[in-house]
């Protein structure tokens, strides 16, 4: 992987690789920066690396820096709250936090990046690792979930993605999603492997989003974002003719937004990807056409130019191969054994017709918002630990197309509301903090003995 990225360079110097508000580096500089304090960061250790920040030009320095010195990356976002953050510094055992933003300092060795060079007489130490990169996902038992991604499974992404996306010419690409979840895999490591330019969408300013679409010729996005955009009346093939694909990843995408994009944009190609963080980000995708619009539910790859083995097992997607990570840390859970091959369990319900792939729902009680994975296990382990809350119960409140509009948590206890949010604030990323809170005297409860989730989400 290193050699190819080396070769890229050799080939893309001049070309901007990064663009983000008012920074920007060539692909010659960031390889020599990345150079430059890899050699450093051999010399501090050979665990795992916190990388914290937002979209900085220094935020990818450090992950790739990372990359080069064989040392795994952890990439916390400036929204992840600080409890949690404690969490993933003890889950990993991470021995090093590099700052790119400011932040107190933790009980592990915090630096900015320009401090390395620290290390600089200390003798090189081998790391062992051959994980590329953790990231973390909501977990039903309290705890983020760490999710452990190797150099052969994003090597194999990367092949796929490429494949799929345009190789031929030189195009910008734009980033949508933070660098601490798996969507901005696709974005950043397909711009970087094809000698492309990533253009980052810092934040969701109506004014500065247009102008940065105005330059992309690829978003990577979820639904939600493109939902955002179909907002404004002008965006449209006249005025952003430079955008030539949307690629979908994250949760549902509606029959009814790509009709919108349509109307929009005669000429656009549409593709609409599928798989889990545990497999690196996504492993297969379709081309939706206008001809797929005459369906309820519209496809989410060809099982055939897939990135990894697809199966259904009980209505189950089931999958294995080069792009499946080898296992949670610190668990063993998500997983099967079946004459010696290892399969993962997704969780989501599905099944394959005419070689295409389709999702049709989940089997357990995790969701996704705004693209998020959320457990709401998790959110409701969070509130039973508040002093004064008996029981809680947090259910999804859908659309009319089956696509969650927010999270609400029906709560028995004697707290405030304000409480409870401030409490959940402190331990759990925004887009996880329920909207709506109800207090009932208590949860009902179905035939099975068990909380009736389903009386709560049409409640």
């Amino acid at each position: 992987m290193i050699e190819k990225l080396k070769q890229i360079v050799l080939k893309n110097k001049d070309r901007l690789f990064y663009v983000c508000d008012n920074e920007c580096i060539t692909y010659y500089d960031f390889w020599e920066k990345i150079k430059y304090y890899s050699y450093y960061l051999k010399r501090q250790g050979t665990g795992p690396v916190i990388v914290y920040g937002h979209k900085s030009v220094n935020m990818l320095i450090s992950m790739f820096s990372c990359l080069l010195a064989k040392r795994t990356y952890v990439p916390i976002d400036i929204s992840v709250p600080r409890k949690r953050i404690e969490d993933i510094i003890r889950i990993t055992n991470a021995d090093l936090f590099i700052k790119n933003e400011e932040i107190d300092n933790f009980k592990i060795e915090t630096l900015k990046l320009d401090e390395l060079v620290k290390y600089h007489d200390e003798l090189e130490k081998e790391s062992i690792s051959k994980y590329v990169y953790i990231v973390f996902t909501s977990g039903s038992t309290g705890e983020p979930k760490g999710v452990p991604i190797s150099n052969d499974n994003l090597e194999n992404f990367i092949n796929w993605i490429s494949n799929l996306l345009y190789n031929n010419k030189k195009v910008n690409v734009l980033n949508t999603a933070n660098f601490n979840f798996d969507l901005s895999v696709a974005d950043m490591y397909y711009s970087l492997f094809n000698g492309h330019t990533l253009i980052a969408m810092d934040d969701l300013n109506y004014d500065s989003m247009f102008l940065r679409i105005l330059k992309a010729n690829v978003i990577v996005a979820t639904p939600t974002f493109v939902k955002m955009c179909l907002l404004n009346p002008d965006f449209n093939d006249k005025n952003y003719n430079n955008l030539k694909t949307i690629y979908f990843c994250g949760e549902k995408l509606e029959v009814q937004i790509v009709k919108r994009i349509y109307e929009r944009f005669s000429k656009i190609q549409i593709i609409n990807a599928y798989g889990p963080t545990e497999a690196t980000s996504a492993v297969c995708a379709s081309i939706i056409t206008k001809s797929m619009l005459n369906n309820n539910i519209l496809p989410v790859g060809d099982v055939s130019s897939a990135a990894t083995i697809i199966t259904i097992k009980n209505n189950e997607i089931v999958l294995s191969g080069k792009s499946v990570f080898d296992g949670y840390l610190n668990s063993a859970d998500g997983f099967f054994i079946d004459s010696g091959d290892k399969y993962y369990l997704t969780g989501d319900l599905g099944y394959i017709k005419d070689g295409l792939l389709y999702c049709s729902g989940r089997c357990d009680n995790q969701i996704k918002y705004k693209g998020y994975r959320i457990e709401l296990e998790e959110i409701e382990n969070v509130i039973n630990r508040i002093d004064g809350i008996v029981d809680s119960c947090v259910v999804p409140k859908y659309n009319e197309n089956g696509v969650v509009k927010y999270i609400k948590a029906y709560i028995v206890g004697n707290r405030q509301k304000d409480d409870i949010l401030k409490f959940l604030k402190e331990r759990l990323p925004l887009y996880m903090v329920p909207k709506s809170i109800e207090f009932l005297s208590k949860l009902p409860i179905n035939e099975n003995g068990k909380v009736d989730r389903k009386k709560l989400i049409n409640l």
